[in-house]
């Protein structure tokens, strides 16, 4: 009898552990909702890098600024990023896709802001961008840009994780409305 629970135990030991592999090479292949944020932070910080580098000397003032207060928070994001391609391809792999989607996303920050008209509009976007970062009540550097809409392509499978990755300024997305409370019996009518 003892044989047989043992025999059992193990045929379910070796069940749950063929589920458990079959769920991590699923979700291996998915970014996490920390790895999504690193996307998003990169793709504002690269939007912010060209039009520090081309609105002239208030944002480049401002972007260094924005580094210096949140150096450590970029620095953690980035390191998030920098696993997560690696994860996803491989040491050598990882490391290539990790810089050509850096190098992507400016390069596509360029070219948006090349377009015939709209330099002076990319640039009063990073300003506000960066007045909002660099206010007096310091906003975590997460939550803050994932109000920033970035048009840029996820470099991941987010596995219905959705990235709102062209920096438009903070803004509320149109699909979200506040709601009334609902009436409750202890209410006076």
């Amino acid at each position: 009898m003892t044989w047989m629970k043992l025999a059992a135990s193990v045929a379910a030991l070796c069940l749950a552990n063929t589920s458990l592999v079959e769920a991590r090479s699923v979700s291996s292949a998915c970014a996490s909702a920390a790895e999504i944020s690193a996307v998003q932070v990169s793709a504002v910080i690269q939007e912010l890098t060209d039009a520090a580098l081309t609105c002239g000397p208030g944002t480049m003032s401002s972007m260094a600024r924005f580094q210096k207060t949140f150096q450590n928070e970029m620095r953690r994001s980035d390191a998030v990023l920098k696993s997560m391609f690696k994860r996803l391809n491989g040491n050598r792999a990882g490391e290539a896709a990790y810089d050509s989607f850096k190098t992507r996303a400016i390069n596509n920050a360029e070219r948006r802001r090349i377009k015939p008209g709209a330099h002076a509009n990319f640039c009063k976007t990073a300003d506000v961008v960066f007045a909002a970062a660099l206010a007096p009540d310091k906003p975590v550097l997460e939550d803050f840009v994932s109000g920033v809409p970035v048009n840029e392509a996820s470099p991941v499978d987010t596995c219905e994780i959705k990235v709102a990755v062209a920096l438009q300024g903070v803004q509320v997305g149109p699909e979200i409305f506040p709601t009334a409370r609902p009436a409750l019996p202890s209410d006076s009518r």
